[in-house]
Order: C-alpha cells, then sequence, then structure tokens
C-alpha cells in the first residue's frame, strides 16, 4: 500500500486538475488520516499484548487497574496514588480502552461487570463430572 505522504499528494494532484472537488479531497484526506491513526493505535495495542502475557499468571484474576498499572506503570486512586484530572482522563480514556483491546487480543476471559469485573487467560480445562458420564452409560445398557 501507498504512504500516506503518496496518497495525500495524489489526492492533492486530482484536485488542482479539477478531476475533484474539494469537498471530495476534504473527505477523503479525512479518511486517509483517519485511516492512519487507526493503524497506529492498533500498532500500539499489538505492542501491549506480548508485554501483558509477560505480567499476567494464568488461572489468575486481575482487575483492569492492576493490569493498567503492572503493565503501563499508571497508577490508579485504589493504589494509593492522588492523581490529577488529566491523569485521570488519560487512565480512563486511553489507558484502559488499551489494555481492554489487547487483552481481547490475547483471548482473556471476562468475569463480572462494573468495578467488579476481572480477566484472566489459561483457565484450566473444566471439569468434567465423571457421575454423569456413569449414569449415561448404565442407562444405554
Amino acid at each position: 500500500m501507498a504512504t500516506t505522504k503518496t496518497l495525500l499528494s495524489n489526492l492533492s494532484s486530482l484536485l488542482c486538475n479539477g478531476i475533484i472537488s474539494l469537498d471530495e479531497h476534504s473527505r477523503m484526506k479525512k479518511r486517509i488520516i483517519k485511516a492512519e491513526v487507526k493503524a497506529a493505535e492498533d500498532q500500539v495495542i499489538a505492542d501491549l499484548v506480548p508485554e501483558l502475557q509477560a505480567f499476567m499468571v494464568a488461572d489468575a484474576k486481575y482487575k483492569i487497574s492492576d493490569l493498567v498499572r503492572g503493565v503501563m506503570g499508571i497508577s490508579a486512586p485504589c493504589h494509593g496514588y492522588k492523581e490529577t484530572k488529566e491523569e485521570q482522563k488519560h487512565r480512563d480514556g486511553v489507558a484502559k480502552p488499551r489494555m481492554i483491546a489487547a487483552l481481547e487480543l490475547l483471548g482473556a476471559s471476562k468475569y463480572g461487570s462494573g468495578a467488579q469485573t476481572r480477566y484472566s487467560f489459561g483457565e484450566a480445562a473444566p471439569q468434567f463430572d465423571t457421575n454423569a458420564a456413569d449414569e449415561e452409560e448404565s442407562t444405554e445398557s
């Protein structure tokens, strides 16, 4: 795929030659820039996954604030840290959504909702009820 710089240059050429209107140019330019920003954000999230895997222990359940602190180094009030409004805004608006997206890429399990939400990965295989299997065998006979 062409670079953003090349795409924007070609788009400007189309505008200068009268092939597209200014409105079309503006709309396409916004789409190109938006796609570049999304690709950069996706890369940041993908870079978090190995760090997240290294931090998390299989079968342990973690609060999102503990994961953000452990992987990104951003403390929250629940860790005894007095944060400013800007720090809170960054943690809630940028860090937590990135961490949740990384957890989804990792395939982590989600338990609970709201403030009680916990995340884990690598759960042990579920224990099967051997009594139910014995009952099925006895009814088949």
